[in-house]
């Protein structure tokens, strides 16, 4: 856990008794908002995410009559030609790198879905098929998320969980060990959100809610004892982890699935609804009990 860490306000405090900060200093520091965006800013993401949907919507509009390998040419040349937009957008900088952003998500859908459409005309099994396509959008995402503001992150989001789902549907169909694919992918999520991306935030709370519908899934599959227990501990050490780095998101969606499945391993262990209810009652107190003992140490968190 974090050890006698001090919140912003607590340290403003401290900042404004010993003289570095003067009075005025220290309140506007209290009173300055933790985000802000412009008008201009959002306006340009809307207008980004507007551009998008009519760029997809003239491909489709163009392409409707093709044959499926002209379809397919046609793809990759919109991929190419954006690409080479986007970069050009993005290297002049300023608002207008924003739309180039978007322009980049234009690019990587066209060429995720080409690929999908080659595969699909070389007769290959459709789960290989979004495994791979969505395997070629997760490595561009990774390819420019270091470069990129917000988009990077957000294809890297999007594309996992189509990768993860292929190799379920391939590999692990109909089987208890199904959601347990995706503890590795919000891992790999909640992970890569610690390198110096954007949006990372978004990578955070995507990780964690992959965790958690597989905490919550792993629990309720099958009417056995153990797999609420496993689904209680991967839930807990989420939790922990959140609580150690001070996400909330993580701390929030760490909780509901530790309650979660701490209500359906009441439900195996005991046929009596009262029972049940005193038994989460039970757990949820040992964590209060057992927070305010490691408060009383000096590890709290603030």
């Amino acid at each position: 856990m974090a050890k006698n860490r001090k919140s912003i306000s607590a340290l403003i405090d401290d900042y404004e008794t010993s003289g570095k900060l003067t009075t005025e200093e220290a309140q506007a520091l209290r009173n300055a908002p933790q985000w802000v965006i412009s008008f201009s800013d959002i306006a340009s993401l809307l207008g980004g995410a507007v551009i998008f949907v009519g760029l997809v919507w003239i491909v489709i509009a163009l392409i409707q009559d093709l044959s499926q390998e002209a379809i397919d040419a046609a793809l990759f040349i919109a991929s190419a030609a954006t690409a080479a937009l986007a970069y050009w957008l993005i290297k002049k900088g300023g608002r207008i790198a924003v739309l180039g952003e978007c322009v980049v998500a234009v690019s990587t859908t066209a060429f995720a879905i080409g690929i999908g459409v080659l595969l699909d005309i070389w007769s290959v099994h459709e789960d290989y098929i979004v495994i791979i396509a969505a395997l070629t959008a997760l490595i561009i995402g990774i390819a420019v998320s270091f470069r990129t503001a917000f988009i990077g992150t957000i294809l890297i989001v999007a594309a996992t969980q189509p990768f993860m789902a292929g190799i379920i549907s391939e590999y692990l169909s109909d089987t208890s060990a199904a959601p347990l694919v995706f503890v590795l992918s919000g891992t790999a999520l909640i992970w890569y959100s610690q390198r110096n991306i954007g949006l990372q935030f978004v990578a955070r709370g995507a990780g964690a809610v992959s965790i958690m519908f597989a905490a919550i899934g792993f629990s309720t599959w099958d009417n056995s004892i153990w797999h609420p227990i496993v689904g209680l501990v991967i839930a807990a050490l989420l939790f922990a982890f959140g609580a150690s780095q001070l996400h909330l998101e993580i701390v929030a969606v760490g909780g509901f699935s530790f309650t979660v499945s701490t209500g359906v391993l009441a439900g195996r262990l005991f046929d009596s609804t009262l029972a049940q209810g005193i038994s989460v009652i039970g757990v949820g107190a040992l964590i209060v009990f057992t927070s305010i003992a490691v408060s009383r140490r000096g590890n709290a968190v603030t």
